[in-house]
């Protein structure tokens, strides 16, 4: 079925078009903000319609050419096609609505920290084919799109982009496309590589053998497992007066123009002269961003909590404890015996657990600085604060990732 002269009202997190007809609300496919369409359904839900675009009818007054040769098939950036003015202006929309949605909190404006456009991310993730070459997915699907640069990844990535498939179609060559998929990360002087795959004895002791020497830091990740190839295996990244020392998997946050931005808000809403409970906490870059000191972090990687106490000690801190644990170990008692003032929050995209809002409103924090990734979670769990006695006191964002449609947000809930 065709619907006929759809105008693209929004645009949604993963990058599908809005549309409304006088039945339901349609997701379109590769639908560009303010243009009217004819789309074909390709399926049909209870409250709306996927829908995937045929032709355009009225170009849209905010497009542009896209400067990446890639954008129309791959999957790594969704808004490239809108000028930036307005990818800001749709991010604005997307915080506002899912406030308002979850809370009926009606927010006029929220100012948003913008970027530079292009080169900006200090990591890319990217497949890696049988023969060795660097992909990304195409939109909507697991093919892959053969590319030989990044416009959005650090100029030191694409620089050295080359020289990395290189190895990567070397070892394919030879043990039949055992890395499948690459992580390259940089802080513009030293470049770690993440080579995902099986490897057996020859393998391994054939890449060593091979590229020990190399200028790269490589690691193998087998089964969640790492071997480091040559090096240490880690960087050393400085936001501000602090460096830190990131590992193989350690989260770390990818816009090198924004880092400084986003842990510079949460430490204006923190405020000063707090204890400081850091949930989700990693190798500790945000919790000693936002404060100095007197830091207590909660993490589930153990490999991030060892980075998280060494980065303490780099960093001159006198009153730290890093754990090894699940958001949900905390209780009541943990948080008073430490003399908890303020917590901060960084989760997955999911959220919080229900059951870590419970703890932290039962154990009476008057302050939660909250930084998310999700929109949706979110505000999600702000109502499920203000059920519990909190309000919304100030909401800022930093555009981590200009060309999609993810952004960061920075909430500070405090007790009323």
């Amino acid at each position: 079925m065709i619907l006929k002269d759809l105008k693209i009202i929004d645009i949604i997190q993963d990058g599908r078009g809005v549309a409304r007809t006088d039945a339901k609300t349609v997701f379109v496919e590769n639908a560009i903000y303010g243009e009217t369409l004819d789309a074909e359904i390709i399926a049909e839900k209870k409250n709306f319609l996927e829908a995937r675009k045929i032709k355009t009818n009225i170009k849209s007054k905010f497009e542009r050419k896209p400067p990446c040769p890639y954008f129309y098939e791959c999957g790594g950036c969704s808004i490239m096609d809108i000028n930036y003015d307005t990818q800001i202006k749709l991010k604005k929309n997307l915080i506002k609505n899912a406030i308002k949605k979850s809370t009926h909190l009606e927010i006029e404006d929220i100012e948003i920290i913008e970027s530079p456009e292009f080169a900006y991310r200090n990591k890319i993730h990217l497949q890696v084919d049988k023969d060795g070459g660097l992909n990304y997915l195409k939109k909507y699907s697991d093919e892959k799109v053969k590319i030989n640069n990044c416009l959005i990844a650090s100029d030191y990535i694409g620089q050295n982009l080359g020289q990395i498939e290189e190895i990567s179609k070397e070892i394919n060559g030879k043990f039949d496309g055992v890395i499948t998929e690459i992580s390259i990360r940089t802080n513009n002087k030293d470049i770690l590589l993440n080579l995902y795959g099986t490897y057996d004895k020859d393998c391994q002791k054939y890449i060593k053998k091979n590229w020990q020497n190399s200028k790269f830091h490589i690691n193998l990740i087998d089964r969640r497992k790492a071997y480091a190839i040559n090096g240490n295996g880690k960087l050393d990244f400085k936001i501000k007066d602090k460096t830190f020392k990131i590992s193989a998997d350690d989260f770390y946050q990818v816009n090198q123009y924004q880092i400084e931005n986003l842990y510079g808000v949460a430490r204006e809403f923190l405020g000063e002269n707090q204890k400081l409970l850091d949930l989700y906490c990693g190798s500790a870059t945000s919790s000693m961003s936002i404060n100095d000191d007197h830091i207590v972090g909660i993490e589930i990687n153990k490999n991030a909590i060892k980075d998280a106490k060494e980065n303490a000690k780099r960093n001159g801190l006198k009153d730290y404890k890093f754990i090894a644990k699940n958001a949900k170990f905390i209780d009541s008692k943990f948080i008073k015996e430490n003399k908890i003032d303020a917590i901060t929050v960084d989760p997955p995209r999911a959220g919080l657990d229900k059951e870590v809002v419970k703890t932290i409103a039962n154990a009476g924090i008057d302050k939660i600085v909250y930084i998310s990734c999700n929109p949706q979670t979110l505000a999600r769990d702000i109502k499920r604060f203000m059920d519990r006695g909190y309000e919304l006191k100030k909401l800022k964002a930093v555009d981590m990732f200009p060309q999609t449609m993810h952004v960061e947000t920075i909430a500070l809930i405090q007790k009323m």
